[in-house]
């Protein structure tokens, strides 16, 4: 009786743990070098080094390329605003990112802004530059253009991701997670850190909680209490996490050769595997929008799943 009972509540274990919606591949754009893809109001970004690609998916089954640029040196992050100004983070200050000549191919103009920096991220009219040696720039961009500089957070170790949502960014530096409050832009405060991660790279927020990405771990760090974000969980992988996306209560990690993962959300502090599906070739990074995944696949393009 015993037995029969385990063997029932295993049974259910595994039903609870089927994803209840499908994945379907709609296209898959060949011809480009997708290492980074990123989406934003129907327009999807992906970029090699030296070269981004901004399509519009207006038809999800025929994504249309709207534009092509070149960097001379290389591209460490982009973000696109008013879905026609774009920024481009570098190393180097002279750095020039220029338009392909394509004979009036694409049908779109783009206004480019460089700017120094390792990673990128915006909220509403305020964009945050991320650099090794100068810490956080706050940016308003307003409706775009070059924009103007509120404040720099002095944070002494490099930022190798972060997030933003107001009042809060939570960024991952060289030692761990670091909290701060940017209620005042022109005066942003460090308020908490949490130094229990080693060798941390991705990070995503869902509601009280973070989602960080160490190699094959993948921990879950609590920022209910604001002043101390504290580890929950942990779960190991079988293979490196490459990029990570959160939408509708659901986690997608990119893991390589490993495909794609997803695992339900909706119990933040417990992340249940419940689905791993694999794209035709490694998987490099993800991005989430609407029902829709847009997967890079590095020399071999990206593709659009249907998810729901």
């Amino acid at each position: 009786m015993k037995r029969t009972l385990l063997i029932m509540i295993m049974l259910a274990g595994i039903l609870l743990a089927v994803d209840n919606r499908f994945v379907h591949p709609l296209a898959q754009i060949k011809n480009v070098q997708a290492y980074s893809i990123d989406v934003d109001s129907g327009n999807v970004l992906v970029h090699n080094q030296y070269q981004m690609w901004i399509y519009s998916t207006f038809n999800a089954w025929q994504p249309r390329l709207e534009g092509s640029f070149s960097s001379l040196h290389p591209i460490e992050d982009v973000n696109i605003q008013g879905g026609n100004y774009l920024y481009v983070s570098s190393h180097e200050p002279t750095n020039t990112v220029t338009v392909i000549d394509s004979l009036s191919l694409y049908g779109k103009i783009f206004f480019v802004n460089t700017i120094i920096g390792d990673k990128l991220t915006r909220e509403g009219s305020t964009l945050y530059v991320a650099d090794r040696f100068r810490g956080i720039d706050i940016i308003n961009v307003g409706r775009g253009g070059g924009g103007d500089l509120l404040a720099n957070f002095a944070e002494k170790w490099g930022i190798r991701d972060f997030t933003a949502e107001y009042p809060y960014l939570y960024a991952l530096n060289d030692f761990g997670v670091v909290t701060v409050d940017v209620t005042m832009q022109d005066f942003p405060l460090g308020i908490a850190t949490n130094y229990q991660i080693a060798n941390a790279t991705k990070l995503v927020k869902d509601k009280d909680y973070l989602y960080v990405a160490a190699g094959k771990d993948l921990q879950v760090i609590s920022v209910r209490d604001i002043n101390q974000p504290t580890l929950v969980a942990q779960i190991r992988l079988a293979n490196e996490v490459q990029g990570m996306a959160v939408k509708d209560q659901r986690l997608l990690l990119a893991l390589g050769q490993g495909g794609i993962k997803i695992f339900d959300i909706s119990i933040s502090s417990r992340p249940e595997d419940i689905n791993t599906f694999y794209p035709p070739f490694a998987v490099h990074d993800i991005a989430v929008e609407n029902d829709y995944i847009y997967v890079a696949m590095g020399r071999e393009g990206w593709m659009i799943y249907e998810y729901r």
